[in-house]
């Protein structure tokens, strides 16, 4: 049985969810289906789509297809963003009603939206909100309360920071089209390192409510699309035991994310930065149902915050009066666990759970997405399994860091999104977001219950991947690829040197093929050539020239992602046949001569009896005829017939005939004549092949 085909449910929803672990027997097999053995990406899928169907249905009321199309819109909502990020008026983009929705104000955002509409199908700019214009040029030196737009989610982070302070701060999003800042709750972990209960940290007790601080309502005033949002505390979903997982050696509990590869092309595995706690942790183990069941690998790379694990207020920024412009710190939440053992395989799909005892890979990932309000997302974690809900807000968030028991200054910030839909507790810290094939995020943090221990508001939180990979340099997300297959010149047939060879990569279960890939062709298991392959699939190569059967192996390949390897094989065409050379004419037979004027010899007895022999001879009158006698003619030596030693004149028609053709000269230069001839074409021929190409 293949490795693949052997599911170790200590990885289950984390090493099986995007980084979906493989193993050799020792835990649980997988029954083998009718296409056992099949290996990913071979195009024969070994898992079956039910669990997809079923999960996307209960909660997002989708079928998988069209989960599959909302990724794919996300995808383009995505991009759109990215270019409209740096137009002045910007605010952000939404997927609402199958539209990409832009908000924001602005000639210029309206032309630059109109020129991408062109290319991006559904793409609308939104109404400006009532009240709302752009600053006029240059500015009061005191704004109007209400006549400011804030332009982005960074600027306005910077800006909150250095004017009203970070306490209480939880995120800086944009949503529903405009910005939110949400404050109000108190960011404390769920529990110290110590066991104990974190110590509360209200508004008066921190530096937000220094002399010359903005409080938080006065800040957002004088902001036309700036809202100010009570929010529960956020904490790092971490340190609740059982379930699925794995286990730091510092005993931290999460969940694994997506499959990766290091820049040596090395298999590893991307988590929640926050679990290595800022490098302490050096091991993983895997975890199923409360149990240990072995190694995972060692931790490598992390970061939790900014570079170097450091917090939003770094030493010597805002409450240095050296360095006023330097006012937050934001960075990301993720980390590496690599040198995995030797016998896991992670894979590049995730879990639904729908069967919690052998959690499977049921979605395939082809690349990533930046996430997008509105966008339909799907987690898969250790504790709360597979939950699904919507993108609702995307920005700035900030959490405690693993010293904030000691000092409420250590408070991370970094780049993520927000569901109130999806649910999740903690133990899923670093498992995958999906929306549709594509990987949007870990899960980085939730709420936290109050202090009865009631869930005041149930949300999300997962760090952008595209962030997380940003500081990963040389890193690939691991992604699912088919096997090729030609479809021209058809398996069985021929081939011609130079004939273009075609074929196609399968995208299903996925809904396309990843951007980027090619087919990797080895012919006669020496030479090797990568040709690209098209947006639908399709991709070709010329037959090499050569007159022998052509063998060759295709694999498709993305980056260090490959499919598994297909061998064709096809034999030359025949050659078409030589034009035949030109006969030399064929020489007529000479003519039989007229008949001789002379008589013909008397003909001579088959066995002629003896003359007879006069008793007396008399001498022989001199004129016989007028003795009147008959004449007996003998016939003289010199007069016999030549010898024939060729055997034509006996063979020809199965008798000795006796000689009837013309005398031996006309003969003789008859046959030169035609040997002349002949010679003469030879010639002829042989110049025409000379000055034929080949």
């Amino acid at each position: 049985m293949s490795v693949r085909r052997v599911l170790f449910l200590g990885a289950a929803a984390g090493v099986l969810a995007s980084s979906a672990v493989v193993a050799a027997p020792g835990w649980a097999v997988v029954a083998p289906g009718p296409d056992a053995g099949a290996v990913p990406g071979s195009g024969s899928s070994f898992l079956s789509d039910a669990a997809l169907a079923v999960a996307v249905q209960r909660d997002l009321g989708l079928t998988p297809e069209q989960f599959a199309a909302a990724g794919e819109l996300g995808v383009r909502a995505a991009a759109a963003a990215g270019q409209l990020r740096a137009v002045p008026g910007y605010a952000g983009t939404r997927l609402q009603d199958g539209q990409i929705v832009v908000s924001g104000t602005g000639a210029e955002l309206q032309d630059a939206v109109a020129a991408l509409g062109a290319g991006i199908p559904g793409l609308v700019l939104e109404a400006a909100p009532a009240g709302a214009a752009m600053p006029a040029v240059p500015k009061p030196a005191v704004p109007n309360p209400g006549s400011e737009l804030a332009l982005s989610t960074e600027q306005l982070f910077h800006a909150y920071v250095a004017e009203v302070g970070l306490q209480g701060l939880q995120a800086v999003v944009t949503s529903g089209g405009k910005f939110v800042i949400r404050t109000g709750g108190v960011n404390a972990p769920e529990a110290a390192p110590d066991g104990t209960g974190a110590p509360a940290a209200g508004p008066g007790s921190s530096k937000a409510a220094d002399a010359g601080r903005k409080s938080p309502a006065e800040f957002v005033a004088r902001f036309a699309n700036v809202e100010l949002d009570d929010g529960t505390p956020l904490a790092p979903e971490a340190e609740v035991p059982g379930g699925l997982g794995y286990i730091a050696d510092t005993g931290w509990i999460c969940s694994t994310g997506f499959s990766a590869f290091d820049p040596a092309g090395l298999p590893a595995v991307l988590t929640a930065g926050h679990c290595a706690s800022d490098g302490a942790a050096e091991t993983a183990e895997l975890e199923f149902q409360f149990n240990r069941t072995g190694l995972l690998g060692k931790f490598g790379f992390s970061q939790f915050g900014g570079p170097g694990n450091s917090p939003v207020l770094r030493p010597g920024s805002v409450d240095d009066p050296l360095q006023p412009d330097d006012p937050g710190n934001v960075g990301t939440d993720i980390a590496v666990v690599e040198s995995l053992r030797a016998d896991l395989d992670p894979l590049p799909a995730a879990s639904t759970w729908g069967d919690a005892s052998q959690p499977e890979p049921d979605v395939k990932i082809i690349g990533t997405a930046d996430p997008v309000a509105g966008m339909p997302v799907c987690r898969s974690g250790r504790t709360s399994a597979w939950s699904c809900g919507t993108v609702d807000a995307v920005g700035i968030f900030v959490v405690p860091g693993p010293g904030y028991a000691a000092d409420p200054n250590d408070l991370r910030a970094f780049n993520g999104f927000l569901s109130y839909g999806v649910q999740s507790s903690g133990g899923d810290s670093g498992g995958p977001y999906v929306s549709g094939n594509y990987a949007v995020g870990t899960h980085a943090a939730g709420d936290t219950p109050d202090e009865q221990g009631n869930v005041v508001e149930n949300f999300a939180v997962g760090a952008t991947l595209a962030d997380s990979l940003a500081v990963l340099p040389g890193y690939q997300l691991e992604l699912f690829l088919n096997t090729p297959s030609v479809s021209s010149a058809a398996p069985g047939t021929t081939y011609e040197p130079g004939q273009v060879i075609s074929g196609t990569v399968p995208a299903a279960p996925a809904s396309a093929v990843a951007a980027g890939s090619k087919v990797r062709i080895t012919i006669q298991q020496q030479d090797t050539v990568e040709v690209p392959v098209n947006a639908d699939g399709t991709w070709s190569f010329p037959a090499p020239e050569g007159k022998g059967t052509l063998r060759f192996t295709a694999q498709t390949v993305n980056g260090f992602s490959a499919s598994g390897a297909a061998d064709f094989e096809f034999a030359a065409a025949a050659p078409e046949p030589a034009p035949e050379e030109p006969a030399p004419p064929v020489q007529p037979e000479p003519e039989e001569p007229p008949a001789s004027p002379l008589p013909a010899p008397a003909p001579v007895p088959a066995d002629p009896a003896p003359a007879p022999v006069p008793a007396d001879p008399a001498p022989a009158p001199a004129d016989s005829s007028a003795a009147g006698h008959d004449a007996v003619v003998v016939p003289s030596p010199a007069a016999a017939p030549p010898a024939d030693p060729s055997g034509y004149a006996r063979h020809r028609d199965g008798g000795g005939l006796a000689y009837t053709g013309a005398s031996a000269l006309p003969a003789a230069g008859a046959a030169a004549g035609a040997i002349a001839v002949g010679t003469l074409l030879t010639a002829l021929v042989r110049r025409r092949r000379q000055h034929t190409p080949e």
